[in-house]
């Protein structure tokens, strides 16, 4: 792997762990049941499908495209 592809790995994760400890926080979640909520309905595939976007927009702006896709595939966080 070269730099470049280890480091465009290290900033997915980190943005990742950071989108989902917010999203975590916003929803009285702990990282773990954020993670789960967000994996199963369909919202971390969003978010590796999209993080060329995601990441360049406000978190708030992410943690609410989440709540939305979530709510799309049967979440019921409000």
């Amino acid at each position: 792997m070269a730099i470049e592809e280890l480091r465009e790995t290290k900033n997915r994760i980190d943005y990742t762990v950071m989108i989902v400890r917010d999203f975590g926080d916003k929803h009285n979640l702990t990282p773990r049941q954020a993670h789960n909520y967000l994996r199963r309905h369909k919202a971390m595939e969003y978010m590796q499908d999209f993080y060329d976007v995601e990441h360049t927009l406000s978190p708030e702006d992410t943690l609410r495209t989440l709540d939305i896709i979530s709510k799309r595939y049967g979440g019921q966080i409000k």
